[in-house]
C-alpha cells in the first residue's frame, strides 16, 4: 500500500512546477516571471508525496490550502483531495479552487463561499466614451471628501451578489477601502466620478489606476458602481470606456476581478473584457467535519 504525505518544498522549484502543472493562469498575467513571483509569496509550499515520488503540490497557510496541482503521470484529482484532507485534517478553507475541483470538494464536505474571475481588456478606444446627456465627469482623488461617495458605494452595491456574500459594510469600512485603493493607485490615478448636473448628485464612480507594484504595469479597476435609479443610462459603460482611453498612454491592458453572478459581468464582456478561469473559495461545512 502506498504511503502519502506532505513534504516541504523549496519555493523556487515549487513555483516552476506550480506554474507549469496548474494549467491555469487565474490572474491572467500572460507572463512567466510574473506568475512565478505570484507563487513565491510564501515558503509554506509542500510536495504531495506518494512514497518517494512527487505527485503534486499545495500551498498551506495555517488553516487554508491554495493553488493545488498534480504532476504527471498522476492524474486522479479526487484521490489528490482525499490525500490532502487526510494529511491536513484541521483545514477549514481552500482558495483558488478551479472548476474541475468544485464538485469533488462539495462531495467531501466543503461549501462554496464565492466564485471569482479576473477579466482583461486592451486599453484604447475600441468604442469612444460618450457621456450621457446631463452628466459630467470629474477626476476622483484623495482631495475629495470621501464621505460624499460612501452612500454612492452603499447604494451602488446594495442587493448585489457581493453584498449577498460579504454583507453591507459600514461607512467607515467603505471609506477605509476607498482610501486604500486611492493610495495604491496614486502612482497613476485614473479614478473618476459622474455627476447629474441638474441636481448635483453623484450617480456613479470608478476607482482605477496603475500601482507602482502592479506587475507588467497593467492598469486595474478596483471599484465600479452606479446608483440604482441611474442604471441603464449608459453611465457604467461610459466609465469603463473612459478608463480604457485614459490608461492607454501608459499601458496596453486594464484588469478587474468580478464575482461570478454579478450583473456587471455582462457589461464587462460588452465593453471588451475577456474572462479568465473561474476560481472558488470554499469552506468546510461544520456538520460534515463533525460527522
Amino acid at each position: 500500500m502506498k504511503h502519502y504525505r506532505l513534504e516541504q518544498a523549496e519555493k523556487n522549484v515549487f513555483a516552476v512546477h506550480q506554474v507549469i502543472y496548474s494549467n491555469s493562469d487565474i490572474e491572467m498575467w500572460f507572463d512567466w516571471n510574473t506568475r512565478l513571483n505570484d507563487t513565491k509569496f510564501t515558503d509554506q509550499c509542500y510536495w504531495i508525496m506518494s512514497d518517494e515520488d512527487r505527485i503534486g503540490g499545495i500551498v498551506r497557510l495555517d488553516d487554508t490550502l491554495m493553488y493545488p496541482f498534480m504532476i504527471p503521470p498522476f492524474s486522479d484529482r479526487q484521490l489528490m483531495w482525499r490525500i490532502l484532507l487526510n494529511c491536513c485534517e484541521d483545514i477549514k478553507n481552500i482558495n483558488g479552487v478551479l472548476q474541475d475541483d468544485v464538485n469533488i470538494l462539495l462531495s467531501l464536505g466543503f461549501g462554496v463561499n464565492v466564485i471569482r474571475q479576473v477579466m482583461c481588456c486592451p486599453t484604447g478606444a475600441s468604442k469612444k466614451s460618450v457621456i450621457p446627456d446631463g452628466m459630467s465627469v470629474y477626476l476622483l482623488d484623495d482631495s475629495l471628501d470621501l464621505t460624499k461617495i460612501s452612500n454612492v458605494m452603499k447604494e451602488g452595491y446594495r442587493g448585489g451578489i457581493d453584498y449577498e456574500v460579504f454583507g453591507v459594510p459600514s461607512d467607515e469600512k467603505i471609506i477605509e477601502d476607498l482610501s486604500y485603493l486611492l493610495k495604491v493607485y496614486k502612482h497613476r490615478n485614473l479614478s473618476i466620478y459622474v455627476v447629474n448636473e441638474q441636481n448635483q448628485e453623484i450617480v456613479g464612480l470608478c476607482i482605477a489606476g496603475i500601482s507602482k507594484n502592479m506587475p507588467l504595469g497593467f492598469a486595474e479597476i478596483g471599484e465600479l458602481c452606479v446608483v440604482p435609479k441611474y442604471r441603464n443610462k449608459g453611465i457604467a459603460e461610459f466609465m469603463l470606456n473612459y478608463i480604457k482611453e485614459a490608461a492607454n498612454p501608459y499601458t496596453e491592458v486594464v484588469k478587474l476581478c468580478v464575482t461570478v453572478g454579478n450583473f456587471a459581468e455582462i457589461l464587462y464582456k460588452k465593453t471588451g473584457f475577456q474572462a479568465g478561469p473561474r476560481f472558488a473559495r470554499m469552506t468546510r461545512r461544520l456538520h460534515m467535519k463533525e460527522g
